[in-house]
C-alpha cells in the first residue's frame, strides 16, 4: 500500500434526513472513502435532525444522549484506522468495502489464506465429479493442495499464509521442493506448478491478488516417448498362455486395449450401452473418455471383440452392465511386468502402454489417417494425436537408415552408361 493511497482514506459521519422514522429521528452513516472508491456504513444509531452539527459531524449540546453518540462515533473513527492499518500487510489494496466487512467482524475482510481458498476450490470440484469434472482431476488438484502445505510447514513453518505472499521466489521454491522431496520429473513438477496458477488465477480474478506471481515462469511441458508394442511383440503376447489364469485375463485386457485405444479408466467402466451395432454391420464402441469427456468412436475389430465374446454375452446384458471383469489398475501393472518377462518384453509395460501401441503399431503404421486416429483416441485437440504422428515418422527415418546401411555394400550405379 503506497503512502498516496493511505493519504486518501477518510471518514464522513453524516446523517440521512430522507429516512425519518416516525418518532422524527434519522439515522446515522459513516462513509469511507478510499482512493476514490466509497462504501456507506449504517451505524445502527439515529438522532433528532435539529440536534447534529453538520459542520462537526458530531451531536449537538452536553445531554447525555449526545454524549454517549459522540463517544460511539469517536470509538468508530478509531478501529477504523485501526482495522485499515492492520489490513495493509495482508492485501495489494484496501478497498472500502473489505474495511466496512473488518469493522463488523465479518470474515470475508481478513486476508485470504491461499490453503483455505485451495480447499474451496477443491471442495466445489468434489462437488462436481460426473458433472463437468473428473475423479482425476479433484485427485490431482487435492495432491498438489497436499503438497504445498508440506512445501509450507517446512520452508515457511506456517500452515498456510497470506495469498499476497505467493510470489516468483516462493513458486521457485515450491519447484525444488517437488523435483528434491517428492521426487518429481519435469513434467510432473509443471502439473502441480498448473494447479497452483489456476488456485492464483482465481484469486485475481476474486479481486484478492493484483499481480500473476506466475509472470516470467514458463510451464512447458517436456516432450517425452511414449514406449509401445511392435507388431512382433504383441503377436507374442497374443500367442502367450499361461496355466495361471489371472496372467491370461491380463494379457487379454492389455490386448483389448491395444486394439482400441482405450485407457485403463475407461475399459474399466465400458458397459453394455456403449457397444453399438450387429454381426451383419459390425460392433463400434462409441464412449466418452473419463479424463477429458472427448468423445471415442471405435470399430471393434476381431480381436478385441474375440475377447468381448470370451467374457460376456452382449445379448444377455442390461444397459449398465460391464462389458469386461477388469481387475484394479494397480494389479494390472504389477501382472504386466510379470507378463513382460515371461514374453521376453524388455519394454516397462503399464497399462498406457497399450493406448500407445494402438495409436503407433496399431493404427498409424498400417496407414490410418491422423484425423481417424484422432477421432478413435477421443482426443480433445489434434495437436494431441501428432505425437504419436512424430513417432511414427521417426520410426520411417530409423527403418530408412538402417536400409541405408544395407544399401551401402552395394556397387553404385553408372547412370553414365545406363541405356535411355
Amino acid at each position: 500500500m503506497s503512502s498516496s493511497q493511505k493519504a486518501s482514506f477518510s471518514l464522513i459521519f453524516y446523517i440521512s434526513r430522507t429516512k425519518a422514522k416516525k418518532n422524527g429521528e434519522v439515522p446515522v452513516l459513516m462513509k469511507i472513502n478510499i482512493n476514490g472508491n466509497r462504501v456507506v456504513m449504517n451505524l445502527q444509531r439515529s438522532i433528532n435532525p435539529n440536534d447534529w452539527d453538520s459542520a462537526r459531524a458530531r451531536a449537538l449540546g452536553r445531554t447525555n444522549e449526545a454524549r454517549i453518540l459522540n463517544e460511539y462515533l469517536e470509538t468508530i473513527r478509531v478501529k477504523a484506522h485501526k482495522k485499515f492499518t492492520e489490513l495493509l500487510p495482508y492485501t495489494d489494496e484496501v478497498t472500502p468495502q473489505m474495511l466496512r466487512d473488518a469493522i463488523l467482524g465479518v470474515k470475508s475482510a481478513k486476508s485470504k489464506q491461499i490453503i483455505d481458498i485451495w480447499q474451496d476450490y477443491v471442495a466445489d470440484l468434489f462437488k462436481l465429479i460426473g458433472k463437468e469434472v473428473t475423479r482425476a482431476t479433484y485427485q490431482k488438484h487435492s495432491r498438489a493442495m497436499r503438497y504445498f502445505e508440506e512445501f509450507l510447514k517446512k520452508k515457511y513453518q506456517a500452515p498456510d499464509v497470506s495469498i499476497k505472499s505467493v510470489n516468483y521466489q516462493m513458486i521457485q521454491q515450491f519447484s525444488i521442493f517437488l523435483k528434491t522431496d517428492k521426487e518429481c520429473n519435469h513434467n510432473t513438477t509443471i502439473k502441480f506448478l498448473q494447479n497452483l496458477k489456476t488456485v492464483t488465477r482465481l484469486s485475481i480474478r476474486s479481486g484478492w491478488l493484483l499481480k500473476d506471481p506466475f509472470n516470467g515462469i514458463s510451464l512447458t511441458l517436456k516432450e517425452v516417448d511414449r514406449p509401445y508394442l511392435s507388431h512382433e511383440e504383441i503377436e507374442r503376447l497374443i500367442a502367450f498362455n499361461s496355466p495361471f489364469d489371472r496372467l491370461n485375463r491380463v494379457r487379454d485386457f492389455f490386448v483389448f486395449s491395444c486394439f482400441t485405444g482405450l485407457a485403463y479408466i475407461d475399459v474399466s467402466k465400458l458397459k453394455r450401452s456403449e457397444i453399438e451395432g450387429n454381426e451383419e454391420s459390425g460392433f463400434w464402441i462409441r464412449t466418452r473418455r473419463q479424463k477429458t469427456g472427448g468423445r471415442a468412436n471405435i470399430p471393434l475389430l476381431d480381436i478385441p471383440m474375440s475377447i468381448i465374446n470370451n467374457y460376456s454375452r452382449l445379448e444377455l446384458l442390461r444397459a449398465n452392465d460391464p462389458i469386461l471383469p477388469i481387475l484394479s489398475n494397480q494389479k494390472m501393472n504389477a501382472y504386466l511386468k510379470e507378463l513382460a518377462d515371461l514374453c521376453g518384453i524388455e519394454k516397462q509395460l503399464s497399462f498406457h502402454v497399450a493406448r500407445h501401441t494402438f495409436a503407433t503399431t496399431v493404427t498409424m503404421m498400417n496407414g490410418v489417417p491422423i484425423e481417424t486416429v484422432f477421432k478413435m483416441l477421443g482426443h480433445k485437440n489434434l495437436q494431441s494425436t501428432q505425437h504419436y504422428a512424430r513417432i511414427v515418422d521417426k520410426k520411417v527415418g530409423d527403418d530408412m537408415k538402417l536400409l541405408a546401411a544395407k544399401l551401402n555394400g552395394m556397387g553404385a550405379i553408372n547412370f553414365a552408361s545406363a541405356p535411355v
